[in-house]
């Protein structure tokens, strides 16, 4: 059986097929067994540009499921995730200074591996909030699978990234694979299901958690890299990042939306609506500029809190500072003290 191959921006990158493979080998399964039905080899998924249509994802995993015995191998799939398996955003997550980076990076380019899922990364509630979600894919197992493989990957890459256990509240919008509560003591998080969304909270103490291979140059040549195959995805998917290129080129820092949509020749309802299809929304930007503007001023010394109050918008510094707790778990002082605390 073959099925059509997708397109760059559709699809499930094939090097995610290899991991499939490298779960389903601990079972006694052959390559040639998982991918012949499907006219499929190791040396197309290695290749960069490969992608596997989303039907053909979706018999290959229920081929994988039909082989293991397992009803889900989600979980299997997320312990063994590694962030370098993600392409360039793997490494632009890897180098970066710290768990807030981090995840404002994941939320900004995971369209490149996985066009139909959006990250939103929240920060205003009591604990920091990460919802998945996940459109034009309504196809099962593969909807499921891709959700638990990537709710506990984020778990295990964090834990390598860190070197840290991340604890986390995680509520799943779909029923409890059968036989799941075998996996749920070795999860380092309370999962819930059949739950509204498909949300994970932690404590915000996590997001100023320094990164072990933190490396500012290889992050910014990775990103580099990231918004070159952002940009080949399609006029729809460059929103965020043109207007992230207005606000910090705006001699008048951070203006209204209207001022922004206006410069790209749009209406405000427009470019909201067009960010929100990228999964983010103009606050979220804004934020993300503010957030990446004040650490850089944060590590001069000529700076004061309240120049760089003045310097972000802020009214005084006591607005900066709520600001700074919510988007890193510390104050602006404590940070300048000691950046990787």
């Amino acid at each position: 059986m073959t099925l059509p191959i997708a397109r760059p921006d559709n699809g499930i990158p094939g090097v995610y097929g290899l991991l499939l493979l490298e779960v389903v080998s601990r079972f006694g399964i052959s390559e040639h067994t998982l991918f012949s039905p499907f006219n499929l080899t190791s040396e197309q998924l290695a290749e960069p540009s490969f992608r596997i249509a989303l039907p053909l994802a979706n018999n290959l995993f229920k081929h994988a499921i039909e082989l293991t015995g397992e009803n889900s191998l989600g979980y299997h799939i997320g312990t063994q995730m590694r962030i370098s398996i993600h392409g360039f955003i793997g490494y632009a997550i890897m180098s970066a200074s710290n768990v807030t980076e981090a995840l404002m990076l994941a939320s900004r380019f995971i369209h490149i591996r996985v066009p139909f899922i959006h990250l939103h990364v929240s920060t205003m509630q009591p604990k920091a909030r990460l919802q998945l979600t996940c459109d034009e894919l309504n196809l099962e197992p593969l909807r499921q699978e891709v959700l638990i493989a990537l709710t506990v990957g984020i778990l295990t890459m964090g834990k390598a990234l860190t070197g840290k256990d991340i604890y986390a509240e995680i509520e799943c919008d779909f029923p409890e694979p059968k036989d799941f509560e075998k996996y749920q003591k070795l999860i380092t998080a309370d999962i819930k299901f059949n739950q509204p969304h498909l949300v994970a909270y932690f404590d915000k103490s996590y997001l100023s958690l320094p990164l072990i291979n933190a490396d500012p140059i290889a992050s910014q040549i990775a990103i580099n890299q990231c918004e070159a195959e952002l940009s080949a995805l399609g006029e729809r998917k460059r929103i965020a990042m043109k207007v992230r290129d207005l606000l910090t080129q705006c001699n008048d820092r951070y203006p209204t939306i209207e001022t922004i949509a206006d410069m790209l020749h749009m209406s405000d309802r427009t470019l909201k609506r067009q960010l929100a299809a990228e999964g983010t929304s103009y606050s979220n930007v804004v934020d993300e500029v503010r957030y990446r503007h004040a650490v850089s001023l944060l590590s001069r010394s000529d700076y004061s809190l309240e120049q760089i109050s003045d310097e972000l918008g802020y009214s005084d510094v006591g607005n900066f500072t709520r600001a700074f707790k919510r988007w890193t778990g510390r104050t602006p002082g404590n940070w300048r003290k000691d950046p990787y605390l």
